[in-house]
């Protein structure tokens, strides 16, 4: 570790070594071909600097060449600008737009504009009314970014809610996200994270991006590109904004403050959200069990409720050094539990379907967690517009622990206890904690207008322990004793170093970019309960090259064909042989399990019509080979010393399998106040495993799609209804079936300039969002139900408040200049 930071520092030196061999003495520019414009800005009634002041350099065609903003003193400069003349435009809010001419010749190569006043424009600052709002969905042929604040079903819930409202993006009921039918690797403000989509509160996001094919720039771990969730961080001058709080018609509750404080060189930010979240859920696992002498049917049922309990919290702060420089640094700490309390019934019935014995019992678990994450950023631009270096450092640390109980007493049909099968009596400790080390240096240099190179190095570290203590009852006796098949305690690291290097370039209308990019990684896993086992798996260094080829057309239209490839790793608990036990199923890691690789390949083509229809057509194809699928296997564990039939599933490597499909997207203004965004993916994927004597190849076609519509009503009203429907799914030994749901809310906004909103909304309208799989082996047939309360009803409130102020900490007396307040006059 100590390397990747010498050496991630020696970068940055570098860097600055480079800035400053490119930098004269006295501000003056390296070559005789290159100059340099500096001024200062005024107010004209009361001659104080104007500061955060737009000032833009424009060439001789009116292009924009470069920008920044005035300083606190009203100073702004230009450097190693080509010789030649321009045109200074300057234009804040509040003042008139001033434009000043300058010229850069070879004997006057250093230009000092002078003090340039600006002038109040009262009459069109009063006559302000901004009427643009930000689209919920926006679409590039790279990148689709979905804006959460817009959503309004996802307020007072969590990003797995949010997620359910993405196009693109796939949810089902225990948060498990795919994209196209596939696997994405999800992070947090571009970083991994150990947190879960549950533990991150909706308000808490700004917005959502989907990569669905990224370059070489990006991560390689994804089998279907990479979800980037953009938390919210204020920037805004003077002091702003934001209490919400709510409830829903299930007993959940949720509240939250953001707050945002910004002068001079310091932007100051924290914000707190809580969330108490109550979901009643049911199951139910119904067996055939085909034996060599005959069949027999096992039903089991689980009905309960699971409470999701925790709170949010981020503070920090942006020091803009100058101009170029700006230290950014930020502290999250998520803590909460997630419980689980169910009823359970076992009903064991003969081949006439008859019943002949059943068990009850109870199946409880409690979940408590604390995750602290630390981020510090560091970007500096070079004096050349688009030139500049970034490097971060993030560290998250997570704590858990957690309690389980579980009981089945079996009874004859009178209802007296029997004691065959012998009665089973669990309870558990176990805790753990999770260190994630994520070191980067991001370099971007523009050669041209039209071409640019970019480079980076990446270090991941990751530890995680983990302990299971499960004690069962000593039956006949009363004593209870450790049962090592249902205990554990292991240990597991892995690190990922990677290097990129992308080229883009361009001719007339014709785009490209070439990247390759480098990742080695080493895996240890260590398990110390009963036998010693261990693993270590040192993965070379592996290529992921990427191409992207785009055609600008004419009227709007622009087509690009991309090709990259991508890694899925094992997890750590697909590794780690460790037994998950419950009722009549369990689970297992396969310590011999290989990473999958995929090529991607991409065809796209992006239309506007007119700013108000946008139209993304997409055609994939995707080849994995030895990719990771689950097994299923008829087996008998013995459990409390007892032998029992279970179907026992655990992870393996298929031969490979193949996906292609389209994808459409279509985002209108239907009227000035109706917006609809229209998602639809088609998709056929075949699948080729052989495990021991099992040849397993199953195919099928596969569809979903999402309906989102948002429409401005009178009296400050916004209605919007979402949609969604995921077509039948094949498995290696079986098939997911269809599920569908619909979600709507209103919102009213209130006070002057939208201060107050107050949103209703209902969450799975007609009830139907849940999980039912069927599974054939050898020796059974299965259909697993599983369903949670989803239908739930919520009202929430949200007030905004605060104030533009660039004087914050100038002021010589406490009443705030022409009137303002901070009760909602001039929002943001």
């Amino acid at each position: 570790m100590r390397k990747i930071i010498v050496l991630l520092t020696g970068w940055i030196l570098l860097s600055h070594l480079s800035t400053y061999a490119q930098q004269r003495p006295g501000g003056k520019p390296p070559g005789e071909n290159n100059g340099s414009l500096y001024g200062k800005l005024l107010d004209a009634q009361t001659g104080k600097p104007v500061e955060y002041a737009s000032v833009a350099v424009l060439k001789a065609d009116s292009s924009v060449l470069t920008g920044m903003l005035s300083k606190p003193n009203g100073d702004f400069s230009f450097e190693s600008l080509p010789l030649g003349k321009y045109l200074l435009r300057i234009n804040f809010i509040g003042y008139e737009t001033v434009y000043k001419s300058a010229v850069l010749a070879a004997k006057g190569n250093n230009v000092d504009v002078g003090n340039i006043k600006l002038k109040s424009n009262t009459k069109t600052l009063n006559a302000v009314n901004v009427v643009g709002e930000k689209p919920a969905y926006t679409m590039a042929i790279d990148k689709r970014v979905f804006n959460v604040d817009k959503n309004l079903s996802s307020i007072g819930g969590t990003a797995t809610d949010v997620m359910k409202q993405v196009p693109s993006v796939n949810v089902d009921i225990d948060g498990n996200v795919t994209v196209r039918n596939g696997a994405p690797t999800i992070f947090v403000d571009g970083r991994p994270t150990t947190l879960t989509l549950d533990q991150i509160p909706a308000d808490a996001i700004e917005k959502i991006e989907v990569v669905t094919n990224p370059s070489a720039k990006y991560d390689a771990e994804g089998m279907s590109g990479i979800l980037n969730i953009v938390l919210k961080k204020n920037k805004k001058a003077g002091i702003n904004g934001m209490l919400s709080a709510g409830g829903t018609s299930l007993g959940s509750s949720n509240g939250g403050v953001d707050f945002n404080m910004r002068q001079e060189k310091f932007n100051f930010f924290v914000n707190y959200n809580f969330r108490n979240r109550v979901s009643p859920m049911n199951s139910r696992l119904f067996r055939k069990n085909i034996g060599q002498d005959t069949t027999t049917y096992t039903e089991q049922l689980q009905s309960g409720d699971f409470y999701r309990r925790f709170q949010n919290g981020r503070i920090g702060f942006d020091w803009f050094i100058d101009n170029r420089n700006t230290l950014s640094i930020s502290e999250n700490l998520t803590s909460g539990n997630f419980n689980n309390y169910n009823d359970q019934t076992v009903n064991e019935s003969d081949i006439n379907h008859q019943k002949v014995r059943y068990g009850t019992g109870i199946n409880n678990s409690k979940n408590g967690f604390r995750n602290y994450s630390t981020q510090v950023g560091y970007k500096h631009n070079f004096a050349k517009e688009g030139h500049e270096l970034t490097a971060d450092f993030t560290y998250n640390y997570a704590t858990s622990d957690n309690t389980s109980n579980y009981s089945l007493q079996y009874h004859d049909l009178k209802g007296d206890d029997i004691f065959d099968p012998i009665p089973q009596l669990r309870n558990g400790t176990g805790g753990g904690n999770t260190s994630y080390l994520t070191g980067q240096v991001d370099y971007v240099n523009p050669i041209t207008e039209k071409s640019k190179i970019e480079a980076g190095l990446r270090s991941n570290t990751r530890q995680f322990t983990n302990y299971t203590n499960m004690y069962g009852l000593n039956y006949p006796g009363s004593d209870f004793k450790l049962d090592s098949s249902l205990s554990s305690n292991y240990k597991y690291s892995e690190q990922i170093n990677a290097a990129y290097a992308t080229y883009t370039g361009a001719i007339d209308n014709f785009g490209y970019q070439v990247g390759l990019r480098a990742e080695q990684s080493f895996y240890k896993g260590e398990s110390f309960l009963g036998t010693y086992q261990s693993y270590k798996v040192d993965y070379p260094i592996s290529l992921f090259p990427s191409l992207f080829l785009s055609q600008k057309l004419k009227g709007d239209n622009e087509l690009q064909l991309n090709y990259s490839r991508r890694i899925r790793r094992p997890w750590f608990r697909d590794l780690l042989p460790t037994m998950d036990y419950n009722g009549q199923s369990a689970s297992t890691g396969n310590p011999s399990l290989s990473p999958e690789f995929t090529n991607s390949f991409e065809f796209s083509y992006l239309k506007d019509f007119n700013r108000k229809v946008n139209l993304l057509v997409s055609i994939y194809y995707r080849n994995t080979e030895h990719a990771i699928t689950d097994f299923y296997q008829d087996t008998v564990l013995t459990l409390n010393g007892q032998q029992q039939h279970v179907l026992l599933s655990y992870p393996i490597n298929a031969s490979s399998r193949n996906s292609y499909g389209a994808e459409f997207t279509v985002r209108t203004q239907v009227t000035k106040g109706w917006d609809i965004t229209a998602n639809a993916n088609l998709a056929q994927t075949k699948i080729n495993a052989t495990q021991g004597d099992n040849s397993l190849t199953n195919q099928g076609f596969t569809w979903f799609g999402k309906l989102n519509s948002t429409t401005k009503l009178p009296w400050n009203l916004t209605f919007q209804v979402n949609g969604e429907y995921e077509s039948k799914q094949i498995l290696p030994q079986g098939e997911k079936m269809p599920k569908w749901s619909v979600d709507a809310a209103l919102k009213k906004d209130l006070l002057k300039n939208k201060a107050l909103s107050i949103s209703l909304g209902i969450n799975d309208i007609f009830n139907t969002d849940r999980n039912l799989s069927y599974t054939t082996t050898s020796f059974s047939d299965q259909e697993n139900y599983r369903k949670r309360l989803t239908r739930e009803l919520r009202l929430n409130a949200v007030w905004r408040f605060g104030k533009m102020d660039t004087k914050l900490f100038k002021r010589k007396n406490s009443k705030p200049e022409n009137g303002g307040d901070m009760g909602g006059g001039d929002n943001y």
